[in-house]
């Protein structure tokens, strides 16, 4: 499953040139929940899974004192090293991570989770690589947000499969609380959000109402409603540590 789900991000980067699905405020309003979740009072280590052409970097960078990011795309992989040399960049499984017990402060899931068909490995993973104390944060497509539910959910009638990897679906907050917990998480935390503007879908015929889309966005997260039905539920959650 992961030599597939890599090879369709290569094919989307030969083609694409790159991968970059929100704009510049969409990444904004993610740093904003990362920094709201995550004790940035010092700087951290941090491994960044699913980083993708190193978009996702913006999120962390600026908290850290070393960024790995890992993907199972060379191609990807290949552009973030050019982009951004200092940082560390490799290719690595998130249910295998290459990485010793007790390595990281920060473990991020960058849009990664569910595009993997069992992510629960991933999250003992996560767990094994974390210091005690240390935190996880990911941000994953919400199955509860309508668009989601529609278009990109396997069982909907409207399902369109265009632009979407081999084991890609939205994710219900309740089965990723559930999972961080049973992995040993704990101090979880979570909420949706919206006012995530896209610069393009994959579907090119919805591209003519992306406009609409990204303004109902914005008005869902004013009234309130991305707390619930936001297109992307944010999960963040600690590393037990006992007490001294």
């Amino acid at each position: 499953m992961a030599i597939r789900d890599g090879d369709y991000f290569d094919g989307l980067i030969a083609n694409q040139g790159d991968f970059n699905p929100f704009s510049d405020r969409g990444w904004k309003n993610i740093a904003r929940r990362f920094d709201q979740c995550v004790d940035v009072q010092r700087p951290f280590e941090l491994l960044d899974i699913g980083c993708g052409t190193g978009q996702s970097r913006q999120l962390y960078i600026k908290y850290v004192s070393r960024y790995v990011g890992i993907d199972l795309s060379e191609m990807a992989l290949t552009i973030a090293r050019r982009k951004f040399p200092e940082s560390t960049w490799q290719l690595a499984d998130a249910c295998r991570l290459p990485f010793c017990d007790n390595r990281f402060d920060v473990v991020a899931f960058s849009s990664v989770l569910h595009h993997i068909s069992d992510y629960r490995p991933a999250l003992s993973e996560a767990i094994r690589v974390l210091r005690p104390g240390g935190q996880a944060f990911a941000f994953d497509p919400n199955l509860l947000h309508p668009a989601m539910a529609l278009f990109r959910y396997p069982r909907s009638p409207l399902y369109s499969s265009n632009g979407v990897s081999p084991n890609e679906r939205p994710l219900l907050p309740r089965d990723l609380r559930d999972s961080f917990s049973a992995a040993g998480f704990v101090d979880i935390q979570q909420t949706c959000m919206a006012d995530l503007p896209y610069r393009a879908v994959a579907p090119k015929l919805l591209n003519a109402c992306l406009g609409l889309y990204n303004a109902g966005d914005w008005l869902m997260e004013r009234v309130g409603l991305g707390r619930w039905f936001g297109p992307f539920v944010i999960t963040c959650a600690r590393k037990y540590r006992a007490p001294l």
